[in-house]
């Protein structure tokens, strides 16, 4: 079978569903550099573009054995690319509004002390909630929030599933904003995001 470039786009498919790693690298090589400029019209940033694309990639070699069998393989790539880059945008627009809450809030001339001390204060009361929740809940955690990876990239390196990842983050994030809610009185979103403007 060393031939791939002979082979349908649905032929490849068909031979990935049984571990076929050349038809994988063959797709790759058809459509991967057709989708990083497909992204780019979203994204604006040929990095993260690239990102993205490796992702949607992932995607299809980790789930190989239910890749569907009735559309073009094509159009199946491009409509979770595009998936991925509107996910990505949501969560973007999100973080943006709440840290331009507090930029609003926030006065300037600020105390370099002080805002050390807000982000010591802030990131130790995440790590006592986060202390109370199982281990393998924290490690999903931080590699997903304080590391950024996907929750296909957080699966992979904790060799877990992306519906565990997922569960895992639901758990912990509503731990937190229960915690956030009580103690701290605002919403973990904005905590959140105030500490993404302290640490970077």
């Amino acid at each position: 079978m060393g031939r791939y470039n002979l082979y349908t786009d649905l032929e490849l498919f068909g031979l990935m569903k049984v571990d076929d790693r050349g038809a994988f690298a063959e797709l790759y090589g058809r459509y991967h550099a057709d989708i990083v400029r497909f992204l780019r019209k979203f994204l604006k940033s040929s990095n993260l573009s690239e990102d993205i694309c490796q992702n949607v990639f992932l995607k299809c070699w980790e789930g190989r054995s239910e890749l569907p069998e009735t559309i073009a393989p094509a159009s199946w790539l491009y409509t979770v690319a595009k998936s991925r880059a509107l996910d990505f945008l949501r969560r973007v627009s999100v973080e943006q509004a709440a840290a331009s809450m507090i930029l609003n809030e926030y006065p300037t001339g600020r105390n370099l002390p002080e805002e050390n001390q807000f982000t010591r204060d802030y990131l130790a009361f995440i790590e006592k909630i986060l202390d109370t929740m199982p281990e393998r809940t924290r490690e999903v955690f931080k590699l997903c929030r304080q590391q950024y990876l996907t929750y296909e990239e957080a699966a992979v390196q904790l060799g877990i599933t992306h519906h565990t990842v997922k569960k895992h983050m639901g758990y912990s994030m509503r731990i937190l904003k229960r915690a956030v809610d009580k103690e701290l009185g605002i919403d973990l979103k904005i905590l959140l995001a105030a500490l993404m403007l302290t640490l970077h």
